[in-house]
């Protein structure tokens, strides 16, 4: 009994270790004015990230996920009157390496589509920081925090 125990243990090590891939799924709004609200990410047709509003040019960072990459995208949303927009987006699988560690980094346009972007992570460790999109505090003359020393 411990033999296969020990086995079916050592398999689920061996297992999860081969799925490989670790993702993120960003979720951006292009709109410099208008926030976006009741945003749904499902990923294959599960339901895998729900943000309640993103505000005008800002990026709603999801906690990353090991597994394949999913072979749908599917975004739903509403806009500041309400109306609900939907975009299925399907991930080409061919172009996408098995071991792909990055970021997929979904844009909800002015025009209520969503675009797509594949960012592979540099480095050994998944980069989760959404540079495109500096902080209000950066670039300014102090750093929060810093007048309080």
């Amino acid at each position: 009994m411990k033999s296969f125990c020990y086995c079916l243990f050592l398999a689920l090590i061996l297992s999860g270790c081969a799925t490989g891939a670790k993702y993120q799924v960003n979720v951006g709004n292009d709109n410099p004015e208008w926030p976006v609200q009741n945003v749904q990410v499902l990923l294959d047709d599960k339901t895998e990230y729900e943000f309640a509003r993103i505000a005008p040019s800002k990026v709603a960072a999801a906690k990353p996920k090991k597994g394949e990459i999913p072979k749908e995208v599917t975004v739903t949303w509403q806009d500041v009157n309400g109306e609900k927009f939907e975009a299925v987006m399907v991930i080409d699988t061919t172009m996408i390496r098995p071991d792909f560690k990055g970021q997929l980094v979904l844009a909800i346009t002015v025009e209520n589509t969503v675009t797509i972007t594949e960012v592979p992570s540099e480095g050994k460790e998944l980069s989760t920081m959404p540079w495109a999109m500096p902080e209000s505090w950066e670039g300014s003359v102090s750093i929060p925090g810093m007048d309080d020393i």
